[in-house]
């Protein structure tokens, strides 16, 4: 790890994937299923060794494999013809003391063309990203499995409850967010646009999260900050305790956060051309205003604040949605039928590790 940081490389040193190949359960196994390969453990050297050497699916989780360094490219088109003169070589997962985009583009290309497994992606948005990128556009298996959430533990008819519950003024619009420092989680838009607003009678303020509030916010508003919140039961009366959730990322790969907060019948505001506007199907359900402006942010929360039947009306349409497209009984089936699926298409294909010996007895 300390060699990498030196020399401006991520995962291309780690040996664990020949540690996988060797392994008793991957030698016994008739399909592997991969999920976040680029976590300081595998080396991109050993895709091939890995992915060739089984039937394989791959779950891409965001998109740092297509590009030369970052895990969001946001708006930089770089990740598309090769990458290099990067601007951003402090990317908060994967820093880089010097420029060394180009080679990692370069190498996740040589590398990738040498496979085609199973893919699966959370979403249409990441789909583009392979099917738009040099170094994935020959992937030619590519499945959209949106992730799931056990929806039966949000309901409706909870909401005024757990408002009192939390202890909010239910006679005014209830807006909720993820306090955090990050730049990328945008919420400096957030703060922009409710001191725009200047609507402290008529909106509280509930969010989670360890990122530091403005005190101008403070003194405008009435807030309650829950802090980091570990409990699933706190984070769903969370969400029910909402009208409006403000989710302005800059980028995500899915925001599970939107649909736990659309379970519970809140409205998602997001920015437009982030996977949160396919993911909480705007604008029949969710609303996407337009990117990076807290102007858009701060007009769309006070028409909502002056028309509650509309809130009413999208958390609803949300809760269905939600139920219908991402329950994580869904979730399991689909990841089931694509896995018969391979099992079926390839089972006269001769193993290229035979087993003589069940994992029990390696």
């Amino acid at each position: 790890r300390e060699f990498e940081k030196n020399h401006s490389i991520n995962n291309l040193l780690y040996p664990y994937g020949e540690e996988i190949v060797s392994s008793p359960e991957y030698r016994w196994a008739d399909l592997i299923h991969y999920h976040i390969l680029h976590n300081g453990m595998v080396s991109l050297l050993d895709y091939p060794c890995l992915m060739n050497g089984k039937q394989s699916v791959w779950t891409i989780h965001d998109p740092w494999i297509v590009t030369g360094n970052c895990v969001h490219p946001l708006t930089c088109n770089k990740w598309q013809n090769g990458c290099g003169g990067c601007s951003r070589l402090d990317e908060i997962y994967f820093e880089m003391a010097s420029d060394n985009t180009n080679f990692m583009w370069q190498q996740k290309k040589r590398i990738l063309s040498q496979i085609n497994p199973y893919v699966i992606v959370s979403c249409g948005f990441m789909e583009r990203y392979l099917k738009e990128s040099p170094i994935t556009a020959h992937f030619s298996k590519i499945y959209t499995i949106p992730f799931g959430i056990d929806t039966e533990k949000y309901s409706l008819e909870k909401r005024t409850a757990e408002k009192k519950k939390m202890g909010v003024d239910i006679d005014k619009v209830v807006i909720g967010f993820r306090a955090d420092n990050a730049p990328i989680k945008g919420n400096r838009y957030v703060y922009e646009a409710l001191q725009q607003l200047n609507m402290g009678s008529k909106i509280e303020l509930l969010c989670v999260g360890n990122g530091s509030i403005p005190s101008g916010i403070k003194e405008e508003y009435d807030i309650t900050e829950l802090g980091w919140v570990n409990d699933e039961r706190e984070m769903i009366s969370f969400y029910q305790a909402c009208d409006i959730f403000l989710m302005p990322s800059l980028a995500e790969s899915f925001g599970v956060m939107a649909i736990e907060a659309m379970a519970a019948g809140c409205i998602v505001i997001s920015f437009q051309n982030t996977v949160l506007e396919e993911i909480t199907n705007a604008p029949k359900c969710g609303i996407a205003v337009e990117y990076l402006s807290s102007d858009a942010l701060a007009r769309e929360i006070a028409y909502l604040v002056d028309n509650q039947a509309e809130i009413s009306y999208r958390g609803k349409e949300g809760h269905i949605f939600v139920k219908d497209n991402y329950s994580f009984d869904t979730y399991v089936d689909r990841h089931i039928k694509l896995f018969e699926k391979i099992l079926e298409e390839h089972q006269h294909e001769p193993n290229p590790h035979l087993r003589t010996k069940g994992p029990d007895q390696y």
